[in-house]
């Protein structure tokens, strides 16, 4: 893993104050020492950003044990669990889920709500069931609300089109009066995103600096993992894997194309070969036909959509070459492995050499908790990941900083 250097200029204060919390993150604890080492900062410089950030009570100090040193044991650094939550929503056609998070990635409370049609005020008044029963139950300060949703976003050809999207969205101004009937700062991303920087943060990948996630869900996302930040593209819709034609002449896709790689390996192709729709897809016996050989339906679409990962897994590697690929999203993890196992051998590859510490294919461990907690990342990614061209923000980013750091009260919103 590599560390970044901490920067020296005024400027870069946030920066830095972001890098320490990311180190004191990944390692669990860390003394100022460690932290000097690593990040290379000065020792005053680490001082003062510690001192600052337990001065606020995003981190705590603790005295080191069964250290065989002379004196006094070395002072360690935690984050504080305790130091504040975010409600993190994951939006999939038909439902709404919601979780309470901390700031160490451990889910206080959850809630679902049922999600019918494309009514404003319905979905509006159906968000602010689940954002007021969260908020009931938090117990610390809110950071605010993170909310991942299928992409791809913004003016596309492909936006809101199809059952695995929002399908009869217009635009996502719904979430504009979501900010502002709760008052919460609000972010949102593709789900995809979302579920690349939870599993960062807090899952199997917080050790790695590039790899790619891959969210299977109703529909298929992917993300690039670069330096330990997301690699949006130029309109913040990169690696929109679930949309490329892999066979020719394929199933036609609801984008207007054919043989689309979402068309066999999502939870919508699976609810299809069932005959089910996708809501009783989370309510049927799944997980037990799995083991049922005799499910001539769910075994051919295992061995197909197995196929087309194999595939997938070639193209993502010889095209991006990370280090690893994890698979999440709401897809049943039992189904996930499934699929990983039927799709061996894999093809040869650029990463097809033997590498037993670190496998091609890695499952997320959160289940079908990997959206909502990606989700809930979003509102304190800026606090807890640190990223160089936050150094080059103007002053408006400047005051998001310090107000993700407790220097100021205010809200907004925004797409990260």
């Amino acid at each position: 893993m590599n560390i970044g250097r901490g920067a020296t200029q005024q400027s870069s204060a946030p920066y830095n104050r972001r890098l320490v919390l990311d180190f004191i993150r990944q390692h669990g604890a860390a003394s100022r020492k460690d932290i000097q080492e690593k990040v290379s900062l000065s020792p005053q410089t680490v001082a003062n950003i510690t001192n600052e950030l337990e001065s606020i009570g995003l981190i705590v100090s603790r005295r080191q044990k069964d250290l065989k040193t002379r004196g006094q044991p070395p002072i360690a650094f935690e984050i504080n669990p305790d130091a504040g939550q975010s409600i993190g929503i994951s939006l999939e056609p038909g439902r709404a889920s919601g979780a309470l998070v901390n700031l160490v990635g451990q889910i206080d409370a959850r809630c679902e709500v049922r999600l019918q049609g494309c009514d404003r005020a319905q979905l509006l008044a159906g968000l602010l069931e689940l954002v007021a029963s969260l908020r009931r139950q938090a117990s610390a300060r809110l950071w605010g609300i993170g909310v991942a949703l299928p992409g791809p976003l913004g003016d596309t050809e492909l936006s809101f089109v199809g059952p695995t999207a929002l399908e009869g969205w217009k635009d996502l101004s719904i979430l504009d009066q979501l900010q502002e009937a709760t008052g919460l700062p609000l972010f949102h991303s593709v789900d995809s995103v979302a579920g690349a920087l939870g599993e960062t943060l807090y899952g199997v990948a917080r050790h790695l600096d590039n790899f790619f996630y891959l969210h299977l869900s109703v529909g298929l996302g992917g993300s690039l993992i670069v330096g330990r930040n997301t690699y949006r593209g130029a309109d913040g819709n990169a690696t929109e894997i679930g949309h490329v034609p892999v066979v020719p002449g394929g199933t036609p896709c609801y984008c207007g194309n054919q043989g689309c790689l979402e068309r066999y390996l999502s939870l919508h192709s699976l609810a299809e070969a069932l005959g089910m729709d996708d809501g009783q897809i989370r309510t049927s016996d799944l997980l037990s036909r799995l083991d049922d050989p005799n499910d001539q339906a769910l075994q051919q679409w295992c061995l197909q959509a197995a196929q087309r990962l194999r595939d997938a897994i070639c193209m993502i590697e010889n095209l991006l070459d990370p280090q690893t690929i994890v698979i999440g999203g709401s897809a049943p993890q039992k189904l996930v492995q499934r699929l990983v196992e039927l799709a061996q051998p894999l093809h040869r590859s650029v990463r097809g050499r033997p590498q037993p510490e670190l496998p091609r294919i890695m499952i997320s461990l959160r289940e079908e908790d990997c959206s909502l907690l990606g989700a809930a990342v979003l509102p304190i990614h800026e606090l807890l990941s640190p990223r160089l061209e936050g150094v080059q923000r103007d002053d408006q980013g400047e005051a998001q900083a310090a107000e993700l750091l407790g220097h100021r009260a205010g809200a907004g919103g925004r797409r990260i």
